[in-house]
């Protein structure tokens, strides 16, 4: 390995360790509470190295976003792999499945996504961090409008609806039904609900809303 390519390594690792910091702060305290001192500190790095690395505490906040969405995106990858026989319909509902998955794996990674969803964002839009983690988590929207086309053209999804929009109003739909799993098990079990059977009930309210029906 050469000088160029083991300095290269080493300001990876070092950008790593900083994310990795970060991240473990944010779960631990929450994106609002924690500083970048303490991510200096809790990554064993002077402010200025930080600093070199990362302009903001949003930057690590988006850097820690592709994170979470490149995991969840390789779940629905490895899902949806020799999956091609099924109609538009059933691998929306594949898809959805699998974002509860990643929330029942990956918790604090949903609560950044959640949070994430909610802020406003202050970096420019050309900013590294920004596009990287606004790509990786466009894919699951870009799913959800390519299996709603593909249903429409196979008969399984209603033809009338407007693609782009029913995308998004089911991806807020998936959102919110896994925050209500997440934190609100206890309340759900006080009215008899178990989650898996709340969950399996909207995901059916949603499915029947965009089926098209066979007279």
């Amino acid at each position: 390995m050469g000088t160029i390519e083991r300095k290269e390594k080493e300001k990876n690792l070092r950008r790593a360790d900083i994310i990795g910091a970060a991240e473990a702060l944010f779960f631990e305290k929450g994106y609002d509470r924690v500083t970048m001192d303490e991510i200096a500190k809790k990554a064993e790095f002077s402010k200025r190295t930080l600093y070199s690395y990362f302009e903001s505490k949003e930057q690590l906040l988006h850097a820690i976003m592709y994170r979470a969405y490149s995991t969840l995106n390789s779940l629905i990858n490895v899902e949806l792999n020799n999956k091609e026989k099924l109609n538009g319909l059933q691998k929306l509902k594949l898809l959805g499945g699998v974002y509860i998955n990643f929330i029942n794996l990956y918790p604090k990674y949903f609560e950044m996504i959640a949070y994430y969803n909610g802020s406003k964002c202050e970096l420019p839009a050309d900013d590294e961090y920004r596009v990287m983690s606004d790509q990786e988590g466009d894919k699951t929207l870009q799913n959800l409008v390519r299996f709603i086309y593909e249903g429409i053209q196979d008969g399984s999804v209603r033809p009338d609806i407007d693609v782009k929009k029913t995308a998004f109003v089911l991806y807020a739909n998936i959102i919110g039904i896994a925050s209500l799993v997440l934190n609100k098990a206890s309340y759900l079990y006080e009215h008899r609900l178990m989650a898996e059977d709340f969950v399996e009930e909207m995901f059916g309210f949603m499915e029947r809303s965009i089926a098209k029906t066979i007279i």
